[in-house]
């Protein structure tokens, strides 16, 4: 199983707040404060935005949010055509040899924090710096599991706000083999990633199949979170260059608005190899839970890698990726 629940228990997680998310990604929220909207203001949602409506529509509320995947499509070249079963078996094949190749790898992992007022408005940055380590599993089945450790435990007490946001290394796992049915897909064309060409793949969770992807868990209950993203698939190389997630919608009973995330990828190289594999350099997150909205960015650097086979350390990466 693979989850990314905000108390991340899925073989795919990246957020934690006693809210939980399942095939890669996963989030907990524990002891936020219970904050309604003033009567007289609506609260905002931009999942249920109006995918065509024009920026100048946008609250200043709203400022704060990057636009929701399906108001802004990226442009692609025109009159390149697409594959997407030839895309998404490339990039299946690079998932399944980061699977094959990596048992463990350990980062430096920077965490700055802000709370964003009702203007739109970001506070002053809360900074925590961790050493965080993650091993991936593969049952006999084919599926994976993703474990983290911050510090050498478990323990989400030094996450600011009391929310802790886990899982980021799993979410690329929906172009495995075995998760990438789990969702509808659709190739939009040929744009560009930090200059490279790259394949724009539209994706969201079906609804026919059972949620492994992201789960919620908030005060111990569970809630099933689907998501809808867009991905850039580096054209010469099909490695997974960049996420970004929405809901598919929100979650009234955690009145839980948006869950926006960003996703960077980057090269880390083998020790004495050419042979590199991709891994997750920033990580951006955009949240509006329960009244409280804040912004969150997760940078990844100093990586060391564990071979499955050798259980070797491997270099870090060409340089540090930066969100651009």
């Amino acid at each position: 199983m693979m989850a990314r629940k905000m108390s991340c228990s899925y073989p795919l997680c990246f957020l934690s707040l006693c809210l939980l998310c399942a095939p890669g990604s996963s989030g907990q929220v524990r002891g936020v404060p219970n904050s309604e909207p003033r009567a007289h203001e609506e609260a905002p949602n931009p999942v249920a935005r109006n995918a065509s409506a024009p920026s100048s529509s946008i609250s200043a509320r709203e400022s704060w949010l990057p636009p929701d995947i399906d108001r802004v499509v990226p442009p692609v070249g025109s009159g390149v055509a697409c594959s997407l079963p030839a895309v998404l078996q490339g990039a299946g094949q690079r998932i399944q040899e980061l699977v094959k190749n990596v048992d463990r790898f350990t980062a430096t992992e920077v965490l700055s924090h802000q709370e964003v007022d009702r203007s739109g408005k970001p506070g002053r940055p809360v900074t925590v710096k961790f050493d965080y380590l993650v091993s991936m599993t593969e049952s006999h089945d084919g599926y994976m599991t993703v474990d983290e450790l911050r510090d050498r435990g478990r323990s989400l007490e030094r996450f600011p706000a009391h929310i802790a946001t886990t899982g980021t290394p799993s979410l690329v796992l929906i172009f495995h083999p075995h998760y990438v049915a789990d969702f509808k897909m659709n190739c939009e064309g040929l744009g560009e990633w930090h200059s490279q060409p790259a394949w724009q793949v539209r994706f969201e969770q079906r609804t026919d199949r059972m949620n492994r992807t992201c789960t919620f868990v908030v005060d111990g209950r569970a809630y099933d979170a689907r998501l809808r993203g867009r991905a850039w698939i580096l054209a010469n190389s099909f490695q997974v260059a960049r996420l970004e997630t929405d809901l598919m919608e929100a979650i009234p009973k955690i009145r839980l608005r948006t869950n926006h995330e960003s996703i960077e990828y980057s090269p880390v190289s083998f020790s004495g190899t050419k042979q590199s594999l991709w891994l997750p350099s920033s990580v951006e997150l955009y949240m509006d839970f329960r009244g409280h909205r804040f912004y969150r960015k997760h940078a990844f650097t100093n990586f060391l890698l564990f071979s499955v086979d050798t259980q070797s350390q491997v270099g870090q990466p060409k340089g540090d990726a930066a969100v651009r």
